[in-house]
């Protein structure tokens, strides 16, 4: 009856009545072992939005909050666009507390919504330490501000030194461009990264990139990106493939892409359901030295099985040609592994020299996960959590590679594991135990994976 009078509440407040009451008389027929249910519908004008006032906001200017509003004064009520509303403040994340409600206004066919937040801290500072089987030990300096100044702008700074990896990164995203709802932003890095053990190199990539991006819709967007990076390929071993001492040197690539996103997710951080698909494509040769285009399309669906049990389905597929005389260069080629397929060493799946064991990339794969994720006995508030998965893919293809030991095969890899993880008071921790069942002779397999990270 609570859900019936629910949903009757609903689509009427969706007709423009905010404050219709519906109230369910019961009446037993004991003998017959029935009941008869009449549902009273009290009437009441179809409303107008008289104003919205916003109350417990210190720090966050007011137009930050009123411009996630789907409801504007003047407007008819509608209560699905209320909730609407409402869920999008809280995808914010600048408020431990949001509550969107209406009130009788100053007349009868007038409404006053009240929205309620509390707001909380939007800025990080920390200093982390941790270890991970993909990059060793690692220590990492961060600072971020998600709402800097009150006006929801985002800006980050951090730095990670790690036994195979280093990088410094800076972003800044400003997300109501000249107060339209069109975002722009800035990022630049500088990254080094060492592949000596999946394929025989050293990579350092410099660049930086400006985007902008805009709503198609409530829940599609689109966004456009600008990248200049320089790529260098050093410390390539005597004993290398050829066909990566071949790549050795510096490389320009300039490039243009795009993306278009559909996202119906609850949480963009820790989604229960909803959908978050995406298409995007890369085209570089805007002078430079890479020239070549690309694609990829992927979705991520996540569905409550129940109130403890949520099921996550993901697909992810890709492409890449070189339109250039050299193809498509090893530093701009797909790898999976690792995070990307569990069961597989990182770059441990695809195109390999067999007589060096070098890992090559390629430029064509897929992959899919399934994953459920389950309470394990803790307290819901401690962030434990179980997950049993498997993981699918492929990786193949490579430009300008004749004869030598390549074995390039689009055979389907697979493996299946379960793992555990802690949102702890030090950092993110999980751990996967994961085994492959559908491989090739050359792949490199991992059983154990571990991520720490620890914030103090």
């Amino acid at each position: 009856m609570k859900n019936t009078v629910d949903g009757i509440t609903d689509a009427l407040g969706d007709m423009q009545y905010a404050f219709v009451n519906v109230k369910p008389d019961v009446t037993r027929d004991r003998a017959a072992h029935t009941v008869d249910l009449a549902f009273q519908i009290s009437e009441t004008p179809r409303v107008f939005v008289e104003r919205i006032d916003i109350h417990g906001n210190v720090r966050t200017l007011d137009k930050v909050i009123r411009r996630e509003m789907t409801l504007a004064e003047g407007d008819p009520f509608n209560r699905s666009k209320l909730s609407r509303s409402e869920q999008k403040i809280k995808k914010l994340s600048y408020f431990e507390k949001v509550d969107v409600t209406p009130r009788q206004g100053s007349a009868p066919d007038k409404t006053i919504i009240d929205v309620d937040v509390a707001e909380q801290s939007t800025g990080e500072l920390s200093v982390g330490a941790g270890f991970s089987t993909a990059d060793g030990p690692l220590a990492d300096l961060r600072v971020r501000e998600r709402n800097f100044l009150g006006k929801g702008q985002d800006v980050l700074a951090s730095a990670t030194i790690a036994g195979e990896r280093t990088q410094f990164d800076f972003s800044f995203t400003e997300p109501y461009f000249l107060d339209r709802n069109f975002s722009v932003g800035f990022d630049a890095f500088h990254v080094t990264r060492d592949l000596q053990d999946e394929s025989s190199f050293d990579q350092r990539r410099t660049g930086a990139g400006v985007r902008m991006g805009y709503p198609l819709s409530e829940r599609w967007r689109q966004t456009f990106n600008y990248r200049l990076e320089r790529n260098e390929i050093t410390n390539v071993q005597a004993d290398a493939s050829r066909f990566i001492r071949d790549q050795e040197g510096n490389r320009v690539t300039s490039a243009l892409s795009q993306e278009i996103s559909y996202d119906s997710r609850d949480s963009i951080i820790f989604p229960t359901e909803g959908l978050y698909s995406w298409f995007d494509t890369e085209f570089a040769g805007l002078g430079g030295d890479a020239q070549y285009i690309s694609g990829k399309l992927g979705a991520s669906y996540y569905e409550p099985l129940a109130d403890w049990l949520v099921l996550n389905l993901a697909a992810e597929g890709g492409a890449i040609e070189g339109w250039g005389d050299e193809g498509v260069a090893i530093n701009e080629r797909y790898f999976l592994g690792g995070t990307t397929l569990r069961g597989f060493q990182r770059a441990g799946v695809g195109p390999r020299d067999t007589a060096t064991d070098d890992a090559l990339g390629g430029n064509y794969f897929y992959r899919g996960t399934a994953e459920l994720s389950f309470p394990v006995g803790f307290p819901e508030e401690m962030g434990v959590k179980g997950h049993a998965f498997t993981d699918v893919g492929s990786l193949w293809g490579l430009d300008n590679v004749s004869g030598g030991n390549v074995e390039d095969s689009a055979s389907i890899r697979a493996a299946a594991g379960v793992g555990l993880s802690w949102r702890s008071p030090m950092g993110p921790i999980r751990i996967d135990l994961s085994k492959a069942y559908l491989k090739e002779d050359y792949d490199d397999e991992q059983v154990f994976r571990f991520n720490f990270g620890t914030r103090f």
